[in-house]
């Protein structure tokens, strides 16, 4: 009973010990500023990246990588609001049709209006959030001092 009682406490303590990482999203540029790559990083080592974007992953080389920003694009925020945008006012639109009335109209009508205000209204509020989204760029150039420094700060980001 007691070795039950000591493996109970055991697990409990472990528990509070493990280091949560978070996700960290990362877009990687070239030398030249075009956009190489892009997805949750998986790992970071003295000369590469590891990344992973869907099912695909990729492995970039220090020498490579000209900067790194991150968190997600602009657009993706105001694409994911314009969505969720459309999907609410589409169903607004829905629920709230009534052709009988004096400026009525129809499910599809009211699905495909509300839902175009909804996917502006979306968007606008994705536009808004760009100053409140405190992406960082870092200048790598493929020198290994500041790619260590990067490391350093990633490392630090996954682990708070």
């Amino acid at each position: 009973m007691s070795l039950v009682i000591a493996l109970i406490f055991s697990i409990a303590t472990n528990a509070q010990n493990e280091e949560k990482k978070h996700d960290v999203y990362l877009r990687v540029y070239n030398l030249i500023g075009k956009k190489i790559n892009k997805g949750s990083l998986i790992f970071i080592n003295d000369s590469l990246l590891g990344l992973k974007d869907g099912s695909k992953q990729a492995n970039i080389s220090l020498r490579e990588i000209g900067f790194i920003k991150t968190k997600r694009s602009v657009g993706n925020n105001m694409l994911i609001s314009a969505a969720s945008g459309a999907t609410l006012g589409a169903i607004i639109g829905v629920s709230t049709a009534d052709p009988d009335s004096f400026l009525g109209y129809s499910a599809g009508e009211g699905a495909l209006g509300f839902g175009a205000i909804g996917a502006l209204g979306g968007a606008a509020i994705g536009g808004i959030s760009i100053a409140f989204k405190n992406s960082e760029t870092y200048i790598i150039e493929g020198d290994l001092v500041k790619w260590k420094i990067f490391k350093e700060m990633i490392e630090k980001t996954r682990l708070h």
